[in-house]
């Protein structure tokens, strides 16, 4: 399976809710943002390594980080790395990268993922994604995706509702009856209670002839669109016959425009401890902390009568903190951020105002 099998990172985000630390010029994927000496797109690359090789590894991202994607990951070929010139959701950078795929292997079974998903316990979390190879493999024409069990009623994710178990050896894939968006704090605390939900990583596997099925009865027009770039080879994809692509495509999500409407989609649960670092309170989460329950990401830190403060200051900065509890200290560049860790989860609404004030 391993010449046939292709992964796509989608690398084009901004991470504007973990700011300061992730700005424009250095978004979330490429920071290190647990202290392992790897960045959040490397890890995702190394968690797929052993089953893809290099050639067949595709990364979707914003044409103004190409050269952070290659230094970040100079084992994947060059031209394997497609550059939008903006974000157009997810459908836009699956059609993408299906029309790379497509090119090469027209038999190929592919597996897309987020690029800054922290997984605990990545055995349990891979073993799933091989059940669910397996699956797609004897089953055909499925799409396939990744859910995660909730541990609590969580109202930043995504929600996926289990329908019927499949039969045989594939124990944790089900039919899928419903995908709810992000709930509010009485429905998600529902879910949780029910048992019969789980989070929606966004990670999912499917043949590339069964997505492309399904754009073709749901999304055709967008599909359409890639067909002049289709027949061209990889040489003459110019950035200006991209950008007047992107130009004429919606901006959708793939669950929106697929997933939701399609009555062939399964969800292969995991056990995985995961986040998806969408929020300072999930960076603190999955972070080292000391007997105070203090998380340092980076710097020279002296914590005085200190209690449940994340702190990141750049490596040659000395920092000193006394008295302060549940506060985030985070400096980047230009830019000091100190606040309650409670409020961090809303930064992001700093930015307009902070560069006003810089101009």
């Amino acid at each position: 399976m391993k010449k046939d099998l292709y992964v796509v990172i989608m690398a084009g985000g901004q991470g504007s809710r973990l700011w300061p630390l992730s700005q424009t010029n250095t978004p979330k994927q490429f920071l290190d943002l647990v202290g392992i000496g790897k960045t959040m797109l490397q890890m995702t690359y190394m968690r797929f390594a052993e089953m893809c090789t290099p050639e067949n590894f595709i990364v979707v991202t914003n044409s103004d980080y190409e050269d952070l994607v290659r230094e970040q990951l100079p084992e994947v070929p060059r031209e394997n790395i497609l550059c939008e010139p903006f974000r157009k959701n997810t459908t836009t950078c699956i059609v993408y990268a299906n029309t790379f795929i497509k090119q090469r292997n027209q038999d190929a079974i592919v597996i897309v993922t987020p690029c800054d998903h922290f997984i605990l316990n990545e055995g349990s979390f891979l073993e799933s994604i091989r059940q669910g190879l397996k699956f797609v493999k004897e089953s055909g024409d499925v799409l396939l995706t990744v859910g995660v069990n909730a541990h609590r009623p969580e109202t930043l994710f995504g929600y996926i509702q289990l329908g019927t178990k499949v039969k045989g050896e594939n124990k944790s894939i089900y039919s899928v009856k419903t995908f709810t968006e992000k709930p509010n704090q009485e429905m998600a605390q529902l879910f949780y209670e029910s048992g019969d939900f789980c989070w929606n990583t966004g990670v999912f596997v499917w043949r590339l002839s069964s997505i492309e099925n399904a754009l073709d009865m749901y999304m055709k027009g967008v599909r359409d669109l890639f067909i002049e770039m289709y027949q061209m080879p990889r040489s003459m994809w110019s950035p200006n016959i991209v950008k007047s692509i992107y130009n004429s495509c919606p901006n959708m999500s793939i669950d929106y425009a697929v997933m939701e409407n399609a009555r062939n989609v399964y969800v292969v649960q995991t056990d995985a401890i995961w986040s998806d670092m969408g929020s300072w309170d999930a960076v603190y989460d999955q972070n080292r902390r000391d007997d105070a329950e203090n998380a340092i990401l980076e710097g020279k830190v002296i914590l005085k009568e200190a209690k449940g403060c994340l702190v990141r200051v750049p490596k040659k900065k000395m920092c000193i903190i006394e008295g302060l509890e549940d506060y985030m200290v985070i400096e980047s560049d230009d830019v000091l951020l100190i606040c309650p860790r409670s409020g961090g989860g809303a930064s992001w609404k700093y930015v307009a105002e902070m560069e006003e004030k810089m101009l």
